[in-house]
């Protein structure tokens, strides 16, 4: 569990990646208590989000998108096709390459963690401004850029 108080010095050498990880930790286990009428796993919902975010990606650009192998990304769709989340379907304009959307399953359920997702970065985040909010997404932002770049 997280301490409350911090001493400065303790603050600023503490990695980010350790707050990053502590938040991601909160909000799975904020979401598990939240669905536990869907069986969906952390993992999924990334490329539940992704597919949502980059309508028509190919398995490949996904597994760039993610830093993962494209047999990963083929397995992970597999178990998502199978549970009515995800379609593959050919491209129009590239009859050789398959490309990857939402269902209607796939689309509700979305709608359904968003709506959590909301709920639970409100309440994280209860003493910020929205110009704070907005700031702290911003920079987040910039970061995920500058780590995609190393």
């Amino acid at each position: 569990m997280v301490e409350v108080n911090w001493k400065e010095d303790r603050i600023i050498l503490t990695p980010i990646n350790l707050y990053m990880e502590y938040v991601l930790l909160s909000y799975n286990n904020y979401l598990k208590d939240k669905l536990d009428d869907v069986s969906i796993t952390y993992g999924e919902l990334t490329y539940i989000y992704n597919i949502k975010y980059y309508p028509l990606i190919s398995q490949r650009e996904l597994a760039e998108t993610l830093f993962v192998s494209e047999a990963n990304v083929a397995k992970m769709v597999k178990k998502l096709v199978k549970k009515g989340l995800v379609k593959k379907q050919k491209d129009e304009k590239n009859k050789s390459r398959n490309v990857l959307s939402l269902t209607d399953k796939g689309e509700e359920l979305f709608v359904k963690i968003n709506v959590l997702t909301c709920g639970w970065e409100r309440k994280i985040t209860k003493n910020l401004s929205n110009e704070d909010l907005f700031d702290l997404k911003e920079k987040l932002y910039m970061l995920t850029h500058e780590s995609v770049d190393l």
